[in-house]
């Protein structure tokens, strides 16, 4: 009798240890993610229905509520999911997440998103314009709305974007470079991916004192629309009064008034096709930057970072599966747009300050002219870049920027100024297979003309 005690007792005391181990788990876990919730209450209260734990498994929280602060409206989550290809990420998490080191490959998906356009956190909050004054580049054309607000969104027929986000970080063997992949699907709204490509700075730590010191080596985005730009089409041909059929090129003509100058030949006719293209049903935009020289957040923040830091040779645009290489005068107006809007979300990184649209003064004193009411250029429209002739001792100053080279043997170069030394310079260069760096001693340059 006793000798079958003892059998009985040795698989009841490990069903005991195991679910010690994975009650105490559990209690660890737990008191993470109040932790940190707890951190973020000054800005949102959170709540949570039930918490999943499964032992070097993912951790699950269903029946999210978001109460954004000051808003008696919540955002509804069904279910957040937190998991990793790595086992001994879970035994880690605490840490890696305390320092911002990470060395394990995470993922966060929120799923059931419902987000309520009607409710009272909507007004200031991810979608919608506080300020009346500015007319975005979506209401360009489109009767008397400046903003697509609240009653915008709603007359499109919209009352609640439901959908999923998700986000990995997975950083590489030495720490050196971490991979971000932002993704969003909204039903009947639109669906986007980012990939953020990041080289971090000393220890690889996501702190904001070291990530304000990464540099960005590669970003790729993809937005997909899923209904959005049929029910935007509509409500703007009604607010002008026109056939929701010939809208878009009314919009069309209203990018080339504003931003071209009233010339679409001058200003990059192609550029225009491809932005009223992007406003069509179901249309797909693929875009990808990739610099030269891995460009440090704080320096993209910089107001005097300069125009060298982006070249149309270092992005690449796709609309409706159509390649769209960027000319001068179409760079241009790509860089009046959007190189402002880049400029303030580095800048939110750096800083914690409010990073509302200051003016932009020039060097006598006046104040530059916005391209139409709401975006304003981040340099003075009347200074033309062209090639010029630039000495080779001056051209540490133009890394990053389009150079074209004549050797003193004949030979014709062209790209990308990657780098300089003492004794050579190196071109990145467009060939079939892709792209190449070519180094070339400064004693062989003939002549050399900089992008400036």
């Amino acid at each position: 009798m006793r000798r079958w005690l003892k059998w009985l007792l040795i698989p009841l005391i490990l069903i005991l240890l195991v679910v010690g181990v994975q009650g105490y788990y559990w209690y660890q876990v737990k008191s993470d993610i109040d932790s940190l919730i707890a951190s973020v209450r000054p800005f949102a209260k959170v709540e949570y229905g039930d918490i999943s734990a499964s032992f070097l498994g993912q951790v699950s929280l269903d029946e999210i509520t978001i109460q954004p602060h000051d808003a008696k409206d919540k955002i509804f989550i069904q279910q957040a999911l937190l998991a990793s290809t790595s086992r001994a990420f879970f035994l880690t998490a605490h840490e890696q997440l305390r320092t911002g080191v990470l060395d394990d490959p995470v993922s966060l998906s929120l799923l059931g998103l419902s987000y309520d356009i009607n409710a009272d956190y909507a007004e200031n909050l991810l979608l919608f314009s506080s300020d009346p004054q500015k007319k975005s580049l979506d209401t360009l054309l489109c009767g008397e709305s400046r903003v697509i607000d609240q009653a915008a969104m709603q007359a499109m027929g919209y009352r609640y974007l439901q959908g999923d986000l998700n986000l990995r970080l997975e950083s590489s063997a030495n720490k050196k470079l971490m991979k971000v992949r932002l993704g969003a699907e909204l039903a009947q709204f639109m669906k986007g991916e980012l990939n953020l490509w990041l080289a971090l700075h000393q220890g690889g730590t996501l702190r904001r004192e070291g990530l304000a010191k990464t540099a960005i080596q590669m970003l790729g985005m993809t937005v997909s629309d899923l209904g959005y730009n049929k029910r935007w089409k509509t409500f703007c041909a009604q607010q002008e009064g026109v056939l929701a059929t010939d809208y878009l090129n009314r919009y069309r003509s209203a990018l080339v008034e504003n931003l071209g100058g009233g010339s679409a030949e001058y200003r990059g006719a192609r550029l225009f096709d491809a932005l009223a293209s992007a406003r069509s049903e179901g249309a797909l935009i693929a875009a990808r930057w990739e610099p030269a020289i891995p460009l440090e957040i704080q320096t993209l923040a910089s107001p005097k970072s300069g125009d060298a830091l982006f070249s149309s040779a270092e992005f690449a645009l796709q609309v409706n599966g159509k390649v769209l290489e960027l000319l001068d005068q179409e760079w241009e107006v790509m860089h009046d747009l959007f190189g402002g809007d880049l400029r303030r979300a580095a800048l939110a990184v750096v800083e914690s300050k409010d990073m509302g649209a200051q003016p932009v003064v020039l060097q006598d004193g006046t104040a530059m002219k916005e391209i139409f009411p709401g975006v304003m250029p981040i340099r003075p429209p009347e200074v033309k870049k062209a090639f010029l002739e630039t000495p080779v001792t001056d051209l540490g100053s133009y890394v990053g920027s389009a150079v074209k080279l004549r050797t003193f043997f004949g030979r014709d170069m062209e790209g990308v100024l990657v780098d300089v030394t003492a004794g050579a310079i190196s071109i990145r260069h467009q060939v079939e297979q892709g792209r190449a760096t070519f180094p070339v001693a400064k004693d062989k340059i003939a002549m050399i003309e900089v992008y400036r």
